[in-house]
């Protein structure tokens, strides 16, 4: 339940605009209607309001690169005013110049060391920039001028709770709250930390305080429909999303968060198309093809769930878990050396799964490259326990001797006691003697292990595809 927003140029717009709203007050405009004084008839005044309007509008338009040197040309000609320095860092904040935007603000700051708005600011550029110490100091910087300064408190909450500290998370939150009782972030962050320790009731009481104070925003629902889902109350949990993308409509959090609803509530047409539409708003965010493959992929729209894990792991390589469905669906379709490629990754992640390296053997014995398998197999056959797994040894070893029996490895998958091994196994010795260009005797074996009926394991899926792939020729 995240309760932070970043800071971005927005902050500076904001800011901006009341700034110029102020200027508009005192120092007066055209007449509407009219083409305005020239410059050299402008007061000071009136051409800093201009300059401040320009600024204005190309920060709305997010050109800030053209508005950035303008705003420090504003900070530089006017000294006294102590926005300016502070909207000149937000806006390099918000460019991701960490640096430049740190250097503004610290010399806003050691020239005027109780600008609370430049503690906030420099605050936020250390958090951004991944700096935890720098981040707290700032904020006990401000502490230490204003003890009872709820959105400091609230930021100190947020830094415990990443930091798993539960209790001084609720501390520092509820300190914010005995200042501003409606601090919405502080509402937020106490019910983050009720919810972590499983306490709904309370997560669900304090996120309605959140919502009487602000029920515009769509955080508070999107956190109130996690604690419903928790509670059981899924009708309860959907009205509140369907409230949150009401608020942001193109918010691809929400989007992934009903569409996972939808998903453990059987709707999977809807399911899949808050996920590709929580694509379309952030393709660089992988767990939306995770879910949307996984859609595909039980479906049996396999060229297509195999495209969404090829986009997971260009994404997100540290993703292994997408390997293993990579392989199998690559298996399905006949893209040996892809499978051979997804399943050796994955046994490189997964030490324990000595199937992987049998996958991967037998993939490189399906693509024609039987000394390639023979290889790979002699790699890797110390990486299986043989005194744990017998018949996963015997059988990486049988890809490597290529021998034309398999009386050993026979025994083994028939004394096996459990049934997914023993299934699995079946499969692996009869894909290998397709391998070995022998399909009467693979089909034998893969008959065996569909008729062992473990519809849950990959092999069962391998195996529906190879006897496929024999019924047609």
């Amino acid at each position: 339940m995240n309760s932070r927003r970043p800071m971005h140029a927005f902050v500076a717009i904001l800011s901006l605009a009341a700034l110029a709203a102020g200027f508009l007050s005192c120092a007066g405009g055209p007449a509407p209607g009219a083409s305005g004084p020239s410059p050299a008839d402008l007061s000071p005044e009136q051409r800093e309001l201009m300059e401040v309007e320009a600024v204005y509008r190309l920060l709305e338009k997010g050109e800030l690169a053209q508005a950035e040197p303008r705003l420090a040309a504003l900070a530089a000609g006017n000294p006294a005013n102590r926005d300016y320095p502070v909207m000149h860092a937000g806006v390099l904040l918000s460019m991701g110049d960490f640096e430049r935007a740190r250097a503004v603000v610290s010399a806003e700051i050691a020239a005027v060391p109780d600008n609370l708005d430049a503690l906030f600011t420099l605050a936020e550029i250390e958090r951004f920039a991944g700096n935890a110490k720098a981040h707290k100091a700032a904020l006990d910087a401000i502490i230490k001028l204003e003890p009872k300064n709820p959105d400091a408190l609230s930021a100190l909450g947020d830094i415990a709770y990443d930091a798993k500290d539960y209790r001084q998370a609720e501390l520092s939150y509820r300190s914010a709250l005995a200042s501003d009782a409606g601090h919405l972030d502080a509402l937020l962050g106490l019910a983050r930390v009720q919810f972590r320790r499983d306490d709904q009731a309370d997560a669900l009481a304090t996120l309605d305080l959140a919502l009487a104070a602000d029920p515009s925003d769509p955080r508070v629902h999107l956190d109130r429909s996690r604690v419903l889902y928790q509670m059981g109350r899924y009708e309860d949990c959907e009205n509140a999303l369907d409230d949150a993308i009401g608020l942001a409509p193109d918010s691809p959090w929400i989007l992934l968060e009903r569409g996972r609803l939808y998903l453990d509530t059987g709707r999977i047409d809807l399911a899949e198309a808050d996920f590709s539409r929580s694509i379309e708003l952030d393709p660089e965010y992988f767990l939306p093809y995770v879910y949307r493959a996984g859609i595909y992929e039980s479906t049996g729209r396999d060229e297509a769930a195999i495209a969404d894990y090829r986009t997971i792991t260009g994404l997100y390589p540290d993703y292994w878990y997408s390997l293993e469905s990579t392989g199998v669906l690559a298996y399905r379709l006949g893209l040996w050396k892809e499978a051979f490629a997804a399943f050796s990754e994955a046994a490189t992640h997964a030490a324990g799964y000595g199937e992987y390296h049998i996958a991967a053997a037998v993939s490189l014995m399906r693509s024609g490259d039987l000394k390639a398998a023979k290889d790979y197999a002699g790699k890797n056959l110390a990486k299986i326990d043989r005194e744990k797994f017998p018949a996963q040894w015997l059988m990486l070893r049988l890809v490597y001797d290529q021998s034309d029996t398999a009386a050993e490895l026979e025994l083994k998958i028939s004394s096996e006691k459990s049934l997914d091994a023993k299934a699995a196994m079946l499969f692996y010795l009869g894909s290998y003697w397709l391998g070995r260009g022998r399909p009467e005797l693979g089909a034998t074996y893969l008959h065996m292990s569909i008729d062992a009926e473990r519809p849950g394991t990959i092999e069962r899926r391998m195996a529906e595809a190879d006897l496929e792939r024999l019924g047609a020729k």
